[in-house]
């Protein structure tokens, strides 16, 4: 493991020694020091380091939230621990709504006080190395969803587009199978397209920002069970649609899953005499879970929680077309919003899609009631 880089400021020359032999004493950091703030703005700026050790008060000049402030202005993100002889409660929060990552009491004790920050460098240095995995895969999923869009894409777009040459050009002198094969190549690439667009709403669904906004989801469901298609010979959906349901999250996001759920809960419905389609809100365990009930096939619901991982479904395609992902881009809406989401059903007896937003994820209830 290589040294973590620190960078010690402090305007007391002795204590910048005695900090740097205690903190380098295993070899584990490597510290660097600063006699004012000023310079240790200079130095971050021309070089790396992870955690940043600043002593609160420094006259004359800047000082600890001096620092913090024209970090901020630069967009230096380097967390900062400031270490204080001040045991004042107010000076504490200051550092912190500055930006301070944590305020250290300075003590007497300098084994326990060198080993207490020697802690919470560790743990900024891990959380470091966290964020910037969280960097690199996230630039993975913006490599894959343009490796998707682009140039997987294309090749599906080349066989549409030739087997449709073959079928306007020479659509007569085609034998009838051929015609077939044709015609199952051009619905192929459709479904492997569809697959492809499912994919790049799930990954955008992971990184996109969060707007947090007031969203009316009963307007939301209105509005799309009314844009759906339907057959003019079926019966209409019956819609029983609790008015002025509000939630707090990202509207764009939130239609997407009210989309998605509406759509699954027409589609497994199809086949009854008359679709019923429920939308409401309740109370779960404390916490309001609005919910989206159908009249539909239903399945065992032993391994609902199956339903969120990408292409997994309970029905065979033939029957009831889809990808198979829909359920998977519901999930990761509902996690980026703090919520829970779980399902309950019975074979033939219908589906009741619940999920919360806001609840740290706490997980579906045992009971729902």
């Amino acid at each position: 493991m290589n040294a973590v880089p620190v960078l010690l400021v402090d305007d007391d020359a002795d204590i910048l020694h005695i900090g740097k032999v205690f903190l380098e004493e295993d070899g584990s950091i490597a510290v660097e020091t600063a006699l004012s703030a000023e310079d240790a703005l200079k130095r971050i700026t021309a070089q790396q380091f992870d955690v940043i050790v600043c002593d609160y008060k420094m006259p004359p000049g800047m000082d600890s939230i001096g620092l913090l402030k024209a970090m901020k202005a630069q967009g230096i993100s380097i967390p900062l621990i400031v270490f204080s002889g001040y045991s004042r409660e107010d000076h504490a929060i200051e550092a912190i709504k500055n930006g301070a990552a944590f305020y250290l009491q300075k003590s007497s004790l300098l084994e326990v006080q060198y080993a207490e920050m020697k802690n919470l460098i560790f743990h900024l240095h891990r959380l470091n190395v966290a964020q910037k995995a969280l960097l690199d895969t996230q630039k993975e999923l913006e490599l894959f969803s343009y490796s998707v869009s682009h140039d997987l894409r294309a090749p599906l777009r080349i066989i549409d587009g030739y087997c449709k040459i073959l079928s306007d050009k020479f659509g007569t002198a085609v034998p009838p199978d051929a015609q077939q094969h044709i015609s199952r190549l051009r619905a192929a690439t459709l479904r492997m397209d569809a697959y492809f667009e499912d994919l790049l709403i799930l990954s955008r669904s992971a990184r996109a920002p969060i707007k947090n906004e007031q969203v009316n989801l009963s307007s939301l469901a209105t509005s799309i069970l009314q844009e759906f298609p339907h057959p003019k010979d079926a019966p209409p959906i019956v819609q029983e649609i609790e008015k002025d349901v509000l939630v707090q999250g990202d509207r764009a996001l939130l239609e997407r899953v009210m989309q998605q759920v509406l759509d699954n809960a027409c589609k497994y419905a199809k086949n009854k005499g008359q679709v019923r389609i429920a939308f409401g809100k309740k109370q779960v365990d404390g916490r309001q879970a609005c919910f989206v009930r159908d009249n539909g096939e239903g399945f065992d619901a032993a391994h609902a929680q199956d339903l969120f991982t990408p292409f997994k479904r309970f029905h065979p395609e033939s029957q009831f077309p889809g990808t198979g992902i829909g359920l998977a881009i519901v999930h990761k809406i509902i996690s980026r919003h703090e919520g829970s989401l779980w399902i309950e059903s019975t074979a033939g007896g219908g589906t009741t899609v619940y999920f919360t937003l806001s609840d740290r994820g706490l997980g579906p209830p045992r009971r729902p009631q």
